[in-house]
């Protein structure tokens, strides 16, 4: 089966690009915006300029975090202003941002290969912080009009430490004030006791971004699946890019949306299908 290519680019050929690389083809794309699809909007094709200067000053410290204040980085996503930290945020929305999707685009063919290069940028550009890129990350799809979307995440590594804490509460702050989530429920865990708190998810970002679009979106189409970086990204996977065949595949590589994003999910609209972001109905 053909693989569609990501960012003018074969994914496998994508997929092997060092850390210059990458930071190349970012600069490409903000230097063409029409080439690279990216949706035509000027505060967020400004923005894309800024989160990709934001990368590569986070490069040459060779840091995840922003060591100094301003800790986060304010964007433009169609409209709506979102504070992005990590640089695995940073790289999630230059992934939804660009546009160029196949008619054709399938999870076989486009969407998972997406998230596990998605995974593999992540680890390349985490550098000498090795193990800390994000233990899952999610992406989300749908249509917008008649132009298919995506929207990537990561979740907060681990162990949880007070900059990550801070990091949480700013995320879950965006959830509150876009409906998403309720105040009371800031030190909520619908997982276990102890387990993650909400705006710890890889869901959070793309959450957010189909929040805001919501009105444009048919709700009940939406689509998306989590994927856990370390096994994916492991040497025991030989094809990469082939979606898991089997259920313990499945279960072993990918994750359905815990009890936090059970409950954060559907307040985006009464038509979210949850079972859309089922591992087995990828």
């Amino acid at each position: 089966m053909s693989i569609h290519q990501a960012f003018h680019k074969e994914m496998k050929d994508a997929f092997v690009l060092n850390r210059a690389g990458i930071e190349t083809l970012f600069n490409d794309i903000v230097t063409r915006p029409d080439y690279f699809n990216i949706i035509n909007h000027a505060a967020t094709r400004q923005s894309l300029s800024e989160v990709v200067k934001k990368i590569e000053a986070l490069g040459k410290r060779n840091n995840i975090f922003p060591p100094d204040p301003p800790l986060t980085l304010s964007v433009n996503y169609q409209g709506a202003k979102f504070d992005l930290e990590t640089v695995f945020d940073l790289v999630g929305f230059i992934f939804s941002v660009t546009g160029g999707i196949a008619a054709d685009a399938t999870p076989a063919n486009y969407y998972y290969p997406l998230v596990i290069l998605y995974c593999r940028w992540c680890r390349t550009l985490a550098g000498d912080n090795a193990g800390k890129e994000p233990g899952m990350v999610q992406i989300t799809w749908f249509t917008q009009g008649e132009t298919k979307r995506v929207c990537l995440g990561g979740n907060l590594d681990k162990p949880k430490n007070v900059r990550k804490e801070a990091a949480r509460i700013r995320r879950f702050d965006m959830l509150v004030s876009n409906g998403l989530a309720l105040g009371s429920e800031k030190n909520t865990s619908y997982v276990d006791v102890g387990g993650q708190l909400i705006g710890h998810c890889a869901e959070t970002f793309p959450v957010l971004f189909i929040q805001w679009l919501r009105d444009q979106l048919t709700l009940k189409e939406i689509r998306g699946v989590a994927v856990k970086p370390f096994k994916v990204l492991d040497d025991a996977v030989t094809d990469k890019f082939a979606v898991p065949d089997t259920d313990q595949k499945r279960e072993e590589l990918l994750a359905d949306p815990c009890e936090n994003c059970r409950k954060v999910i559907p307040r985006v609209g009464a038509g979210i299908d949850l079972n859309r972001f089922s591992v087995y109905n990828l």
